[in-house]
């Protein structure tokens, strides 16, 4: 298992995509390593720091369920005349214990564990919803990022084709209205640039909740490594997920905690027993000696025995629902593993049908319109056309991108990456 969890690490750290069209390389100082990320949210974020408390609040229960209750000293003085309390016939001095029948404190203290152990697979569970989340809102920052860069280069493009559109208009092969109509379309990418500003702001403040920094502080550039083919196959990755998702370790841990709780209310019906040892002095006649007590209960009384049957009938039926919680949530994880797979799969072909032939035909195409438009042989629409054309098809490959990369974060919680990479 360790070997096949070392290998899901080696894979899906990976598989961090292709650097194809767009991606930007800026320089070392200004880069965030989302690897760095994953380790500060580990230590900082909140809503993991408070399942970690959670933790240590349950495992300290584990030794007080196993632990006999505190004794019981009684002190009386009996027969005071007028409550006279000097003139009382007797003092005594009494101390009682009680003792669960043997066995009970071993199932409580069974018991005890079983729920410190669910809160251990809580944690992981949140740990991999926060890692996840983490990882979809770099992504989407490196998606923003990316197509700030993307307008500035569409900007560019633009401006490359006023001049075209100049020269011509110059000599009298073109109209006003199609300088007009460039500057337009230059103005429209500026307003994008103000408004993928706003949205690089947005996710930098995602970012920095999920960190817990402060609000003040800044972030530098997203960047994801080039595309890995995904290695693993949808059965390894279903396996994985039985054996590694902590939601499912739970509610598979919930069916034994049942079956104890089951065995604890069956033990109901054996009695408990307290046991005293009391000291007793009449100043009166002189007596000083001892004396000692023994008591049980008797769960098994016919005006007690309903509430104890009561008991084991809904432990039973416990048992019975948690068994079909865990299969609800067995076929949920294997469906949402395969889902995420196929998408996966997917969004990897379409990935490499842009970087290899999309895109390059469409650089082409707009090469040649503008050559064509420079020499006359084509109308400024079409130029402008295969422009737009250029444009949307990057930003498509680098929404896809993105698509890509937040999968890959889904398809890790699902199978509980997060989980045994931390166990390891």
């Amino acid at each position: 298992m360790k070997s096949m969890c070392a290998m899901f690490l080696l894979v899906v750290s990976s598989v961090r995509l292709f650097a194809g069209q767009g991606v930007v390389s800026p320089g070392a100082d200004s880069t965030m390593a989302l690897d760095q990320l994953v380790h500060e949210a580990v230590n900082n974020n909140p809503e993991l720091k408070a399942a970690l408390h959670q933790m240590a609040s349950t495992d300290a229960l584990v030794p007080q369920a196993g632990s006999l209750d505190g004794p019981e000293l009684k002190f009386m003085r009996e027969m005071m005349p007028d409550f006279r309390y000097n003139d009382a016939m007797y003092s005594r001095i009494e101390l009682m214990q009680m003792f669960p029948f043997p066995g009970k404190l071993a199932a409580k203290a069974d018991l005890a564990q079983i729920v410190s152990d669910h809160s251990h697979h809580e944690y992981f569970e949140k740990l991999n919803e926060v890692i996840s989340r983490l990882k979809e809102a770099y992504d989407e920052l490196w998606f923003v990022q990316q197509s700030i860069h993307l307008n500035a280069e569409s900007a560019s493009l633009l401006r490359e084709v006023v001049a075209a559109v100049r020269t011509r208009f110059g000599v009298g092969t073109a109209e006003q209205q199609e300088v007009f109509r460039t500057l337009v379309e230059i103005a429209k990418t500026e307003n994008q640039g103000i408004v993928l500003r706003q949205k690089e702001l947005s996710a930098k403040a995602m970012l920095t909740a999920l960190l817990n920094r402060s609000t003040t502080d800044t972030l530098g550039t997203a960047t994801l490594p080039p595309l890995v083919p995904f290695a693993l196959s949808l059965d390894t990755l279903q396996v994985m997920a039985l054996q590694s998702r902590p939601m499912l370790l739970h509610d598979s841990l919930r069916i034994e905690e049942n079956r104890l709780m089951l065995s604890i209310a069956r033990k109901d019906y054996l009695p408990d027993f307290t046991v005293g040892l009391e000291r007793v002095t009449s100043p009166m006649t002189g007596f000083n000696g001892w004396s000692v007590s023994a008591s049980m209960t008797i769960p098994f009384a016919p005006w007690s025995i309903g509430k104890t049957n009561a008991r084991v009938e809904e432990a039973q039926a416990a048992v019975s629902g948690s068994v079909e919680t865990y299969n609800a949530s067995k076929n949920m994880v294997a469906s949402t593993v395969s889902d995420l797979y196929y998408r996966l799969r997917s969004a990897e072909r379409q990935l490499d049908l842009y970087r290899s032939t999309i895109l390059p035909q469409a650089e082409a195409s707009l090469q040649a319109s503008l050559t064509a438009y420079q020499n006359g042989r084509s109308d400024f629409l079409m130029l402008l056309d295969a422009s737009r054309m250029l444009v949307d098809l990057k930003m498509e490959s680098l929404m896809l991108r993105m698509q890509y990369e937040q999968t890959t974060s889904q398809l890790e919680r699902a199978v509980g990456f997060e989980h045994t990479m931390h166990m390891q």
